[in-house]
């Protein structure tokens, strides 16, 4: 029987440990945690579920498979779900994506109305800002987009943000009718169980052994051996890792560049706090230090005379989100591309892209295929 060690007990390690025993390998997961299942797991708070982050599975109709792969493991809901955004010089609520009918009630909803039509059908684009201006123009890229980038991102010019944006740009046309977030093309859907996807990691790590609260201090990757913090050395015919790849080769071309996020929890003495269907607000105003406010009971469909929100504050105390600045991501592909043969890296944070579940979930069947 062939072995595999698997650096991070995350979404994707948890996947790549289902396919690889689901093939016969042994499997061996290691992580610094004490808990699995990173991001995406379910905690308590006053008996409120909720993950650090919405971590509701959405992705194009032609992910279909992974949707399936994960509703029968865990039962999923669809989501009928509508974003709010902040614009505070008005003091309103607009709809996120952008909506017409919240246009017309701007104080300069005509000029921004005839600067869209005005817009080129097509321009060209090399970073997040010609992108946004491109598509929606320039007064409604400053009230949705520019700031809040920028605060998301930690970043002090968005034109450095160069990596998948260029492209043809086409004129965006504005929302109009249904204020649902992709009402259509799109699945968007969360766990019926009160735990979230908690269940998956269970089923993902049965038959597998599980080595938790013990971190990654070395790794020999030409003879696919991980040495532990407390000493313990595990090898295998198949290393997958999970973790930033710049560890794996002791950030020999310097550290990659994430952004993180701090991460408050307040419980309000209401039933519902925000409208019905609304999950998350989003401000993008100058001056403000939050990017989004979600209420979980909309996810979980929590029952309780109180409802917790959580308040997301961009930070750079912790590693969750790879950049999407190109010197960055071409930094990346040298660590990935000097890992040896029985070496892989998957997920978000072992392909420095931005990724979501459905994309793993993908990843890992494909991968099975190959095994």
């Amino acid at each position: 029987m062939k072995t595999a060690v698997i650096i991070g007990s995350g979404f994707s390690g948890m996947m790549f440990c289902r396919m690889l025993l689901d093939k016969n390998w042994k499997v061996i997961v290691v992580d610094k945690s004490k808990i699995v299942g990173g991001g995406v797991r379910t905690f308590w708070h006053g008996g409120h579920p909720f993950t650090y982050g919405p971590r509701h599975f959405i992705g194009p109709e032609e992910n279909q498979a992974a949707f399936d792969y994960l509703n029968k493991v865990v039962p999923m809901r669809h989501l009928e779900k509508m974003n709010y955004s902040y614009q505070a010089n008005e003091d309103y609520f607009a709809s996120y994506p952008i909506h017409l009918d919240d246009v017309k009630n701007f104080e300069d909803g005509k000029e921004i109305i005839e600067e869209i039509n005005n817009l080129p059908k097509e321009t060209k684009s090399s970073n997040f800002e010609e992108y946004w201006t491109g598509r929606v123009g320039t007064k409604l890229y400053e009230r949705f987009n520019k700031h809040y980038n920028l605060k998301a991102w930690q970043l002090e010019d968005n034109r450095s943000m160069d990596f998948g944006f260029e492209a043809t740009v086409k004129r965006k046309p504005l929302e109009t009718g249904s204020r649902y977030e992709f009402s259509e093309g799109y699945i968007n859907a969360y766990p019926l169980a009160k735990n979230g996807y908690n269940d998956f990691f269970e089923f993902a790590l049965n038959g597998s052994e599980l080595v938790l609260g013990n971190g990654l201090k070395n790794i020999d990757l030409d003879k696919k051996t991980v040495y532990l913090e407390d000493g313990a050395k595990i090898s295998g015919d198949l290393v997958v890792n999970t973790i930033s790849p710049d560890i794996l080769l002791d950030n020999c071309y310097g550290e990659l560049a994430y952004v993180g996020r701090d991460f408050y929890k307040i419980v309000l003495p209401n039933e519902n706090v925000l409208p019905k269907d609304v999950y998350f607000i989003y401000y993008p105003n100058l001056g403000e230090q939050q990017t989004r406010v979600t209420e979980f009971k909309k996810f979980t469909l929590h029952e309780s005379k109180n409802s917790l929100i959580t308040l997301e504050v961009p930070s750079m105390r912790n590693k969750l989100y790879p950049t999407m600045i190109k010197a960055e991501v071409e930094k990346a592909e040298k660590y990935i591309n000097e890992l040896p043969e029985g070496i892989i890296s998957v997920g978000r944070m072992g392909t420095y892209r931005y990724v979501d579940i459905d994309d793993i979930i993908m990843q890992g069947l494909e991968f099975k295929k190959n095994i």
